[in-house]
Parts: structure tokens; C-alpha cells; sequence
């Protein structure tokens, strides 16, 4: 199974526990009166339900995911939504048809040449392309320490993260970076302790993991979790939202 699929094998803890992204990183990255949106790799819905809350919601938004079970996690969730198979590579969808094409958590699963063309292709010009990553804030230590149980802290956009998320784009595609430096949102969440544990169980480095491999990990998030936070209270988690944004000239 490609690493990138394994999340369907978790689609309903992945929606229930994953970040949405904070609603001022939308901001960012959508340009004023998108009408026509795309949420690649959109796996539950969870960014294309937070564009559709928005109080000037796009008229259309099109979810494009490859995993079968997180597709059908969106479509039962995401009404609203236009939820289509389909890849970054191969979007779905006609040339210069979107105003803005968003990819979170994300775009360390694309082949960069390939689909920031396929991006260019859809776009109007004028239009924006928005990449975001919502997650438990690494820097803070306790965050820090339960991601580095078992493989978790080996998900697919480490590499990313440790380089600040200083993308490049592959030239001649058009695009013009408009955050050369990328923008944080932070803010909190408050979860039990073992929906904490279990979100850890949502990232591809313990996904890829077997099952057994997969509980034990679980089993010691949450030790450490119950040894760092005495008490039965929920912890206030700290998530930020990181974002880029390009325009298509």
C-alpha cells in the first residue's frame, strides 16, 4: 500500500481528531470572491468543510482525493461539497476552471513538476494556490515528546517542517510567491488524553506500522500522557496552522 493511503485505513479517527485548519490561515490563501475552489488531496474534509463554513463561501468547492475510504468519509460528511477521485497529477477538472486550489498537510505526496503544471493548468490567472499544514505545535515540549513515540514523529512532512516549509516551485509554470515567508496561526484545543494518543495513531509513520505495532504505540502515548498530566482533566492542546500562498500570473 503506498504510505500516502494508508490514512484511509484510520478515515474515521484521521476526521474526528485531525486539526481543521484555523479559520484567519484561510484567510491567507484564499483570494476575496473565490467562487470556484479545489481541495487537493483532500482526504476527510476536513479544509473543504472549513472553506464552506465561511461566511462568503465559494459557490463551488471540489474535493480531489485518491483514498477511497477517506473519499467516502468526505462524501457522507461534506454535503457541499463536489468530492471526486483524482490525484494532484491528474486533476480532474477543466483548464483555467478554479480561483483557488488549496492543499493541505500535503504537498510532500505530490510530484512537485508534475502537479505544480497540473495546478498552473486548472487555475485562472489571477488565481492562487494555498498550501497549509495544521498540526500539534512541535516546538512545545510535551507535543514534542508523545510525537517521538514510535514512528510518529516520522510522518511524510518532517523533512518539510524542519526546512520552515520553504517551498520552491518548479519554474515556468507562471507562479508568483506571494509569502516568501511562511505565516503561522496558533491556537488551542481541548482534548481527553486519549484522543491525543489516538491522533498520534493517525500519522503515516505509525500508520505504516502493523497492527499490533500500531496499539502498542497507542498504549504508550498514553502512559506518557497520564505520566506527564496527573489528573483526569482534558489537556488544552496547542495546534498551529502554517501557510503559503503563490498567484498565478
Amino acid at each position: 500500500m503506498s504510505r500516502a493511503l494508508t490514512f484511509g485505513t484510520r478515515a474515521d479517527a484521521y476526521d474526528r481528531l485531525r486539526p481543521a485548519p484555523a479559520a484567519e490561515a484561510l484567510d491567507h490563501v484564499l483570494p476575496p470572491g473565490a467562487r470556484r475552489v479545489a481541495d487537493l488531496a483532500a482526504g476527510t474534509g476536513l479544509v473543504t468543510r472549513a472553506v464552506l463554513a465561511r461566511p462568503a463561501a465559494p459557490g463551488v468547492v471540489v474535493a480531489v482525493e485518491p483514498a477511497p475510504r477517506m473519499l467516502a468519509r468526505l462524501a457522507a460528511t461534506t454535503p457541499g461539497a463536489r468530492a471526486v477521485h483524482g490525484v494532484a497529477e491528474a486533476i480532474p477538472l477543466a483548464s483555467g476552471a478554479l480561483d483557488a486550489v488549496l492543499a493541505s498537510s500535503a504537498w510532500h505526496w505530490f510530484d512537485p513538476p508534475v502537479a505544480t503544471a497540473e495546478i498552473a493548468r486548472v487555475l485562472r490567472p489571477g488565481g492562487v494556490l494555498g498550501l497549509l499544514w495544521s498540526r500539534a505545535d512541535p516546538t512545545v515540549g510535551w507535543v514534542a515528546g508523545v510525537r517521538g513515540i514510535g514512528k510518529a514523529a516520522a510522518d511524510g512532512s518532517a523533512t518539510l517542517s524542519r526546512r520552515g516549509f520553504d517551498i520552491v516551485l518548479p519554474p515556468g509554470h507562471g507562479f508568483v510567491d506571494e509569502l516568501p515567508e511562511a505565516v503561522t496561526v496558533r491556537w488551542t484545543r481541548a482534548m481527553s488524553r486519549d484522543d491525543v494518543a489516538r491522533m498520534v495513531c493517525t500519522y503515516s509513520g505509525v500508520l505504516e506500522l502493523p497492527a499490533a505495532e500500531q496499539d502498542a504505540v497507542h498504549r504508550a502515548a498514553r502512559e506518557y500522557l497520564d505520566g506527564t498530566f496527573p489528573g483526569d482533566g482534558e489537556l488544552e492542546v496547542p495546534f498551529e496552522t502554517v501557510v503559503r500562498r503563490w498567484t498565478r500570473s
